[in-house]
C-alpha cells in the first residue's frame, strides 16, 4: 500500500497518525525519513502497556488527536528526529 499512496499523493514528506505502534514502526521502517509518525495517547492500543513496550515510540506523542490542530505542522515535522512527547502544551 505505500507505493500507491506515493503515487496518488505524491509529496516530499508524509505524516501518519496512529494509536497502534506497531504498525507506526512498520511504516518508518518502509518510509524513513520521509515519514513522520504521531501516536496519540488514547484508545486501547495506544495505553497498552505490551504494546509500548513491544515496539520503538513514534516521532511524536500527543495526548489526544483533538490536540493536532494546536500545533505548528513545520515545527512538528522539524521535531520528526527527537522523539518528541507533545503533552498538554502546544506550540
Amino acid at each position: 500500500m505505500p507505493d500507491e499512496v506515493r503515487e496518488r499523493y505524491p509529496a516530499r514528506h508524509y505524516v501518519m497518525v496512529d494509536d497502534q505502534l506497531h504498525i507506526l514502526a512498520a511504516m518508518k521502517k518502509a518510509w524513513e525519513e520521509r515519514l513522520t509518525t504521531i501516536s496519540p495517547r488514547q484508545g486501547h492500543y495506544a495505553l497498552n502497556p505490551k504494546i509500548i513496550a513491544a515496539n520503538p515510540p513514534a516521532d511524536v506523542t500527543i495526548e489526544r488527536i483533538g490536540k493536532l490542530v494546536d500545533y505548528d505542522l513545520p515545527a512538528l515535522l522539524g521535531m520528526n528526529k527527537a522523539n518528541v512527547n507533545l503533552g498538554s502544551g502546544a506550540r
